[in-house]
């Protein structure tokens, strides 16, 4: 008979007692009996005596290590976890300590190269950070070594700094920049490493050797190869956020070069552009470079497409181009439905992001003539090994067509198990797809790819099933992308109506997250009314909900402290942590902005410091919309405290106590003096 667990409909028949001890839980996760006793500012015998009566409900359970965890329901045999991710958003990218100093270095002379409006594209560090992007999942895709891949990541980041100095001869100047910046000791490179990283720069463009083959440290690097990936990773960055400049700065290249005008529009053509990952009989597997392009457009006259299939072909890549036009609107539409339909099964975590995604799959899907499942759990720490090691275990295969599986959280101590399970749907027939916009699992592409699974790649706008798209589609892929707040985002033609429905689209998922589900049944109730008013294109109703957003999101209960250039806020208790970014970014936007061209705020960071458990954590930020100011992950003191996870805007970190202190103003100095 199942018990009587905690949810947003019957909590209010507990004691206010019981009600403040589940509340937490919720929030914090599995405790310590003394230090949950604390936390709750509670009485050592009194929260004992509640802890027995929630054990005896059926609300909590008591490990024989002391610990009290919260009973979230089941899902037929397995249990929940219980705890939601403390959400940080962000792709939890990867950084090597040499690669930390040569983002330092190169962000200031993109920004010059991007202040240079004869230059009209963005070159400036929003494109570096695009191709560095597409150039490490094409490397992860094609199975480079560690080296490989971090030679091609860092020429990716100094590929363009030559454009600073002249636009004609950019990939020869930049070539000499790392070689000189490596000599006089001003990036960690021998110089050695930086021949091989000034060749890849110099080889982004015009003729190159893609056959070549270096030694560097005993080790075969395959230059040429390398040179092709950046090629086409330069390449792929030709949507609209490359020619981010408004109406006044169109109007003066119309104006001054109308016979170019050709080009910039051509951009503004395509709405996005991604990588798709299918096997392929007989081959090991298809990569195809996919762009949405308008519908009023043609391909055979936009020259960044036709700039696309040329540097394609020019390299050994046998990869194809496939342009998918966006329909203006309308959605999907599901044929009558058959009993013979093939079932989909699209799995999610409950988080802004997959649930959009999700939302537009589950139409193409239907539209596909395909009948949909869905699995829905909550977004927690443990949630990747639960779905891989166990979730999954609860589903007959054969009763499926398809597995979709969107946005699972890193987790690389549970490749193997995930690779026994894909062995045991795909031993059915079942096609297996993974759709992850986060970085820290991109490294497990070679073994998705070996096993047979198709995977899709790209910016954080493109993680949806299906090839076909309408104009209601990309607008959702944009409200979801502005919900990471990805620093490689344009940053003009954001709209009022977009940020609207972005903050009442967080703010209906976190009022269903605060509500706890029971189980898995619980999860999809609340997210089927989001999935479906996404679906049927119901901007309207979200945008409503962007008051509330704003009164419960976006303000502490603490007034933050300000110190040079960084906003500094000190919690006693940890609230709702998922909402903890936006307070920041509002903190920031509340201080002003500069009278400067381009998006400068008075202070751009802002971080706030809280206890959890025997450990203090700290999420730090600058604005993401932030033109000028130093990348805040840039700045953190690797050399004081553990590595964070984060993008370049934000990171988050678990410290010590004894940590924390020295930490937190190692920062704040940091972020003073990068601006002086």
């Amino acid at each position: 008979m199942k018990t009587a667990q905690p949810s947003a409909l019957n909590l209010l028949a507990l004691s206010p007692r019981q009600r403040r001890i589940i509340s937490y839980l919720m929030r914090e996760g599995s405790m310590d009996r003394d230090d949950l006793a604390q936390a709750v500012a509670g009485e050592q015998t009194e929260v004992q005596a509640v802890l027995a009566e929630l054990q005896a409900m059926g609300h909590i359970h008591l490990s024989a290590h002391g610990r009290v965890e919260l009973a979230l329901g089941k899902t037929r045999r397995r249990r929940l976890p219980a705890r939601l991710w403390p959400a940080l958003f962000t792709t939890g990218r990867l950084y090597s300590s040499q690669e930390i100093m040569t983002l330092r270095t190169v962000v200031p002379i993109l920004q010059f190269a991007r202040a240079r409006l004869g230059e009209y594209t963005d070159h400036g560090p929003g494109h570096v950070l695009r191709v560095k992007s597409f150039a490490t999942q094409l490397g992860y895709v094609l199975g480079l070594t560690n080296t490989e891949q971090h030679l091609l990541r860092t020429a990716a980041l100094f590929h363009d700094v030559g454009n600073v100095v002249e636009r004609a001869r950019h990939h020869m100047i930049s070539q000499e920049t790392v070689e000189k910046l490596a000599a006089t000791g001003q990036i960690p490179f021998s110089m050695n490493e930086a021949a091989l990283i000034g060749l890849l720069c110099r080889w982004h463009r015009k003729e190159y050797e893609p056959a070549r083959a270096d030694t560097l440290h005993g080790e075969q690097i395959r230059t040429g190869l390398l040179a092709s990936i950046l090629r086409v990773a330069d390449a792929l960055d030709s949507d609209y956020r490359r020619f981010d400049y408004t109406d006044k700065f169109i109007d003066v290249i119309n104006f001054f070069f109308p016979h170019e005008m050709i080009f910039w529009t051509g951009l503004g053509e395509i709405s996005g552009i991604r990588i798709y990952c299918t096997p392929q009989l007989g081959q090991e597997f298809q990569v195809t470079l996919q762009l949405f392009l308008q519908a009023e457009a043609q391909a055979t006259t936009n020259l960044h497409i036709q700039a696309l299939h040329k540097d394609v072909n020019e390299t050994p890549l046998e990869w194809s181009v496939q342009i998918i036009p966006v329909v203006a609107t309308g959605q999907a539409t599901a044929p009558p439905h058959s009993e013979r339909a093939p079932t989909a099964l699209l799995v999610c975590p409950f988080e802004p992001h997959s649930l959009v995604m999700t939302a537009l799959s589950r139409n193409q899907l239907l539209a596909a003539g395909y009948t949909v499942e869905l699995l829905i759990y909550p977004d927690t720490h443990e949630a990747t090994a639960w779905l891989w090691q166990e979730a999954l275990s609860d589903y007959d295969p054969t009763l499926f067509a398809r597995l979709i599986v969107i946005g699972d959280r890193p987790d690389p101590a549970i490749t193997p198990q995930l690779s026994t399970m894909l062995v045991r749907w795909q031993a059915t027939g079942v096609h297996v797809s993974l759709l992850n916009r986060h970085e820290a699992n991109w490294a497990r592409l070679p073994t998705l790819l070996q096993h047979g699974v198709s995977a899709i790649l790209g910016g954080d706008w493109a993680y949806f099933w299906g090839d076909a798209a309408n104009g209601h589609d990309l607008a959702w892929g944009r409200i979801a992308a502005l919900c990471t707040r990805d620093p490689t985002q344009s940053t003009v033609g954001l709209t009022p109506e977009e940020e609207s429905v972005t903050q009442g689209l967080l703010n209906v998922v976190y009022g269903a997250q605060r509500q706890a589900a029971e189980d898995l049944a619980g999860w999809l109730a609340l997210a089927t009314p989001i999935l479906d008013r996404i679906a049927a294109n119901d901007r309207a109703y979200f945008a409503a909900q962007a008051t509330d957003f704003v009164v419960a999101y976006t303000a502490f209960a603490v007034p933050g402290r300000i110190e040079g250039n960084v906003i500094h806020f000190e919690l006693d208790v940890a609230e709702f942590t998922a909402a903890y970014y936006w307070a920041l970014e509002s903190a920031i936007e509340q201080q002003g902005r500069t009278m400067q061209r381009g998006i400068c705020f008075n202070r751009p960071y802002a971080l706030v410091a809280w206890p959890s458990g025997d450990m203090v954590e700290l999420l730090a930020i600058n604005h993401w919309r932030e033109e000028e100011a130093t990348p805040i992950r840039l700045l953190y003191p690797i050399d004081l405290g553990p590595p964070p996870e984060g993008n370049e805007n934000a990171l988050r970190v678990r410290l010590p106590v004894t940590q924390a202190t020295t930490v937190i103003r190692g920062l704040i100095d940091a972020c003073n003096q990068s601006q002086e």
